[in-house]
């Protein structure tokens, strides 16, 4: 098992957090969007520890728990974006939203305002919850599939290198296929492995 300051470890725990948020959303888990967010927060924390040197690893985990970055996602978005050098503007609005559900974690937020939750699996229009003031979280699966795929891509780690690391947990390639959209091309592979 690799260092718990080794990126690589940040790269496993993003993809079975991601795995497991798709379970937890194909079985209507409302526990669902805040696995999604510890996916993307590991991920974003994989890239931007991938670069820095052995000695000062230790130091960066430290500076990643604390303020800006901890669970905030915004703030590690911003320099997951700017370290990647890619345009990935167009998931603004998915971060933004996955990370409202970080304040969900704990009972009583918001204060004296009804909630209302939609975890949907594709995107569209979905019911008003009442025409009283609310807070609403909606969750689409697929805008995370997406953003995934995207991310996964934008670090330049092959899907192919992800999965073997979880070759021998045939769980995950199930619930990473199952109804996703946005896969990337050959996560797992089917062909044994050749001694």
């Amino acid at each position: 098992m690799a260092r718990i300051d080794d990126p690589f470890h940040y790269l496993d725990r993003a993809f079975e957090y991601y795995v497991s948020g798709r379970f937890a959303t194909l079985n209507n888990h409302q526990v669902a969007p805040n696995l999604f967010h510890h996916a993307v927060e590991m991920l974003a924390k994989f890239q931007l520890l991938r670069h820095v040197p052995d000695d000062r690893l230790a130091e960066q985990v430290r500076k990643l728990k604390r303020k800006p970055y901890g669970h905030d996602l915004r703030s590690l978005w911003l320099d997951f974006k700017a370290g990647v050098g890619r345009s990935l503007n167009r998931f603004d609005n998915v971060i933004d939203g996955l990370n409202k559900w970080e304040d969900l974690r704990y009972g009583g937020y918001p204060m004296s305002i009804p909630t209302a939750v939609f975890l949907m699996r594709r995107r569209g229009p979905h019911g008003a919850w009442s025409a009283e003031p609310h807070d609403e979280y909606v969750f689409v699966l697929e805008d995370i599939d997406e953003l995934f795929t995207a991310m996964v891509a934008a670090v330049s780690i092959n899907p192919t290198f992800l999965g073997e690391r979880h070759r021998l947990k045939p769980t995950l390639h199930e619930w990473y296929a199952k109804e996703n959209v946005h896969p990337m091309a050959g996560v797992f592979r089917t062909d044994p492995v050749e001694n």
